[in-house]
């Protein structure tokens, strides 16, 4: 049996959430086989076991420190679409995985945290509408695909997430995943400025 990959992820708000399920079926409906084949989460790195809950909290405060930065005040942005590739074993050596998430870049960078359990760290954040061929990576993505909506979010969430392929289905598109108890980023709070 092959052995699951172990994320750490963020999770927009359901609100955020519902938009990018409308996404994915019009991707679906235009023929994307993968649309339903990983989460809605922005995957920011593969890790060998569950992150505790003080190191899932202390990752939530450092998001929302950077989405606090340069003005942008806690929000958190999509923009164009872009694939995140990740080819490589799991924690127990045994199986090799080939996947290439795509769905909206995020406009948070991925912060450079440090951890023994963290394997490989994604260098951006794409909020996963789906699963594509490899070879789908190069090349205008925008031009052949429906328009991905344009939103953005303050409230999120960050979360271990187990994710296996399933014994039956389409061979790599189908898959199951478990998502673990998830830690609130920090609420923000506009500054006071007093005249």
């Amino acid at each position: 049996m092959i052995q699951p990959l172990r994320f750490i992820v963020l999770i927009p708000h359901r609100d955020s959430g519902r938009l990018l399920w409308e996404y994915r079926q019009k991707l679906f409906a235009a023929g994307l086989v993968g649309a339903y084949s990983f989460p809605g989460v922005a995957p920011l790195a593969v890790v060998s076991q569950a992150f505790p809950k003080e190191d899932l909290q202390a990752l939530a405060r450092t998001l929302r420190e950077i989405s606090a930065q340069d003005g942008k005040e806690g929000k958190i942005s999509t923009q164009d679409l872009r694939s995140l590739g990740y080819s490589g074993f799991t924690h127990t050596g045994q199986a090799q995985y080939d996947l290439t998430i795509f769905g909206p870049l995020l406009d948070l960078p991925n912060p450079a945290f440090s951890h023994p359990l963290v394997l490989y760290r994604f260098p951006r954040l794409v909020l996963a509408a789906g699963l594509i061929k490899a070879e789908a990576r190069e090349g205008p993505m925008n031009e052949t695909l429906p328009k991905a909506p344009v939103f953005f979010f303050r409230a999120g969430m960050v979360a271990n997430m187990l994710f296996r392929p399933l014994s039956s289905g389409t061979a790599g598109y189908s898959f199951e995943w478990r998502i673990g108890t998830p830690v609130w980023l920090p609420s923000y709070k506009i500054p006071v400025t007093i005249q």
